[in-house]
């Protein structure tokens, strides 16, 4: 190579390298709250990825990141058929693996619109988190699985996997009405499979103070929490369209309590979480890592402003940590702003 070729070898690499140095320098390392429109937020992190699931297109999208902050691959992945018990009203869907296979649990009705009395929960079942789904059916939520009589009403269904078990825990009625206006409590049960389930045991009912307040009294969208040897199921208390709305808490007594067992949970006495004069209530949140592992990170929805009821919510993350007791601290509600980016997302993204 002469002089002049190597000179000019020589300040390609230079330009290249500070070009390279510049757009890792330029990675943002804060992203801004509300990260969208919507509400019942739940997110899984799966190999190194994470998956959240929401209505979209009259039916269900995943999308697929490397990131908390940001999508990096979304699908519409399911719609509902027509003319059946679930073509409408499709209410807080989850993804979950399990097993190999990747599971969507969800509520559904055969009614559009209100009253909202004949909300069911289905499931369906994939190999991929993108489907192809195939509709496992309507899930058995009543007193006798049996015979199945009186399938009861059931919403926001979620999965413990507990010492080699699966769980499903979700928010429903005790018996079955022809309106809408009904008390809601947390039942769970043993997953026989995924799309059967044994018999449900009532769990907890709205008895504290702070869980009361509206027209009826409602515990709803139970999640998973772990941590070391805890487990925690945060639960959304009072109602969903108020500034009122909060979280709650269950504790698993030991590793070895049986979680069927009602007494081996106890309940937090007061709200964990809840709103204050800039975050117009808050809910409905699902719990996971960042990136490294490192830090916890909560994601939930919150009312952008107090009107507007159901149709004005917003999708949020917030960092927290744990006490000496081991319960979580989740902190002060801090609603729309910026924030540092969870840790390990910028060194992924350079």
């Amino acid at each position: 190579m002469n002089k002049v070729l190597f000179i000019i070898a020589i300040l390609a690499t230079s330009i290249f390298t500070n070009n390279l140095y510049a757009q890792q320098d330029n990675v943002e390392d804060t992203f801004n709250n509300p990260l969208r429109r919507g509400a019942d937020p739940f997110v899984v992190k799966q190999d190194g990825k994470y998956y959240t699931i929401f209505n979209k297109g009259g039916g269900f999208a995943v999308t697929e990141s490397r990131f908390l902050t940001k999508f990096e691959k979304e699908e519409i992945v399911w719609t509902p058929p027509k003319n059946a018990w679930n073509s409408y009203n499709l209410w807080a869907p989850e993804i979950h693996p399990i097993d190999g296979k990747w599971y969507i649990f969800y509520a559904g009705s055969v009614h559009n619109g209100t009253p909202y009395h004949a909300q069911r929960t289905g499931v369906l079942e994939a190999d991929s988190p993108f489907g192809p789904y195939t509709d496992k059916g309507m899930l058995y939520t009543g007193d006798d699985p049996q015979s199945k009589k009186d399938n009861c009403w059931a919403i926001d269904m979620t999965v413990l996997p507990h010492n080699g078990k699966n769980y499903a825990i979700w928010s429903g009625w005790e018996t079955l009405h022809d309106h809408h206006d009904v008390d809601q409590y947390l039942y769970i049960v043993e997953l026989i499979n995924p799309w059967t389930l044994g018999k449900r045991v009532l769990l907890s009912k709205p008895e504290l103070e702070w869980e009361k307040g509206e027209h009826i009294v409602l515990l709803e969208g139970p999640q998973i929490l772990k941590h070391d040897d805890d487990v925690f199921i945060l639960y959304s208390t009072r109602g969903s369209w108020t500034e009122h709305y909060k979280l709650g808490q269950l504790r698993l007594k030991s590793p070895n309590s049986d979680p069927l067992d009602p007494d081996s949970w106890v309940k937090s006495p007061q709200s964990v979480f809840q709103g204050n004069k800039n975050v117009h209530g808050l809910g409905h949140a699902s719990m996971t890592t960042s990136p490294d592992d490192k830090e916890y990170w909560i994601y939930y929805h919150s009312k952008l402003n107090l009107e507007g009821g159901w149709d004005n919510r917003h999708v949020y993350l917030q960092k927290f940590t744990f006490g000496a007791d081991g319960n979580p601290i989740f902190g002060v509600a801090k609603g729309g702003q910026s924030m540092k980016r969870p840790s390990g997302e910028v060194e992924i993204e350079k």
